[in-house]
């Protein structure tokens, strides 16, 4: 997306649609299980300076993931408390996008269709280093696997 582009989005609070009390990071490998009913998946996309603004170690990673509990302001895009599309949810994930001086916060709906706005960076900052994480959290867990006939030989 083009600056011109990014500059025209309307810029909102992201705090009033996230909590850093009631938003929690979770492991990479975790991303794929379902969070709770009124949990939204959250994507977050960075580029490895702001990474190095936050309290905690990214290890220079470029995506972390989380999920946020429904709050006033998030109702109102969901149309509903629950995150569920059975339960009459229609918002699938956010995604926030690091793109320098302003960061992109998309609504991806279940049905295909996504809306962008503007955030400013020491918001997301904010809700980053105020969000839950686990006790050893560092973003990702390596997993390295050796096979002993290469590893050993």
């Amino acid at each position: 997306m083009t600056t011109e582009k990014v500059n025209d989005l309307e810029i909102v609070p992201l705090l009033s649609f996230f909590d850093p009390k009631k938003f929690r990071l979770i492991p990479a490998d975790a991303h794929m299980f379902s969070g709770g009913i009124s949990e939204i998946p959250v994507h977050i996309n960075l580029h490895s300076d702001f990474g190095k603004q936050l309290n905690f170690d990214t290890r220079n990673l470029q995506k972390l993931y989380g999920f946020g509990i429904i709050c006033k302001e998030m109702i109102v895009v969901n149309q509903g408390v629950y995150y569920s599309q059975k339960r009459g949810g229609k918002l699938r994930l956010v995604e926030l996008n690091d793109c320098g001086e302003l960061w992109i916060m998309k609504f991806d709906f279940f049905d295909a269709s996504s809306k962008l706005y503007a955030v400013k960076p020491n918001v997301v900052k904010e809700l980053l280093n105020q969000a839950r994480k686990p006790a050893d959290y560092q973003g990702l867990r390596p997993y390295v696997f050796y096979c002993k006939a290469c590893y050993y030989s």
